[in-house]
């Protein structure tokens, strides 16, 4: 069951993921046409640096932030872990489980509240265009709460782990190298 949780949640990361890049891809045409815009005709986008800055940058961070997670994208600190042996380091992914779940459920749930709150207000931001702002803000809830069912299945699966004494979820890798700092 655990199983077919992770691979479900893996293919809701890769389409979100799949939203993130088209953001990114987004950013590049509209930051190039803008340039264009602005050297070459001397009528710059009005509303580039807004659905940039509220919208794409906003979507690709917190879109991106439980794939990143699940593929080991992420910064670690592992110094210590390379030392532990598996069973401590499973001791210590499940402290960072437990640590993320509080924080980014915090954040999820927040981020809803403001999300509807601002929906229901029709927020909008002031400028040139008035982009509504729960969109954007909706973005937070929806990444927030994909990396938090992601650490709750990888807590489970350290768990498991932990208890049974085989792997339902692999160690991270160490990136220790045989080379050191002297």
């Amino acid at each position: 069951m655990l199983d077919g949780l992770l691979r479900t949640l893996s293919a809701v990361e890769k389409a979100v993921s799949s939203i993130a890049a088209f953001f990114m891809f987004a950013i590049m045409i509209i930051v190039f046409s803008d340039v264009v815009m602005r050297y070459g005709f001397n009528r710059p986008f009005s509303w580039a640096y807004d659905l940039i800055s509220l919208y794409l940058m906003a979507g690709i961070f917190f879109l991106i932030l439980s794939e990143a997670y699940a593929s080991h994208a992420h910064v670690s600190v592992d110094i210590l872990q390379q030392k532990f042996p598996p069973a401590m380091i499973r001791v210590t992914e499940i402290v960072t489980c437990l640590v993320g779940i509080v924080v980014f459920s915090l954040i999820a749930w927040l981020g809803f509240l403001r999300a509807v709150e601002s929906f229901r207000s029709s927020d909008v931001m002031a400028g040139a265009i008035p982009w509504p702002m729960w969109p954007s803000i909706g973005l937070v809830p929806l990444g927030a709460g994909l990396i938090t069912l992601r650490l709750v299945l990888h807590l489970v699966a350290h768990v498991l782990s932990l208890a049974t004494g085989r792997d339902v979820i692999a160690l991270p890798a160490s990136h220790a190298t045989e080379e050191t700092f002297e």
